[in-house]
């Protein structure tokens, strides 16, 4: 801060970083995490993140179907 209590733009810029760092919403991993995760219990007893159960249906979906393609694309024969 200068003498006459004007701060500068580098101050603000510094401030702002800090307050962003420290906000869990504005990180993406974090946010990203939290949405995927289960709503009733998102960390188990362990402290180990809890996917979501419509998660694991979809990827499980997800690998049969890819599966059955590849059969009867290329094992079919």
């Amino acid at each position: 801060m200068d003498a006459q209590g004007y701060i500068s733009a580098e101050e603000v810029r510094q401030a702002l970083r800090q307050i962003y760092l420290s906000d869990a919403e504005s990180n993406l991993q974090n946010a990203l995490l939290e949405s995927l995760s289960d709503e009733l219990k998102p960390v188990d007893e362990k402290g180990h993140w809890r996917p979501s159960p419509l998660l694991v249906l979809t990827v499980v979906l997800l690998c049969a179907l890819v599966s059955i393609f590849i059969y009867f694309s290329v094992g079919g024969r």
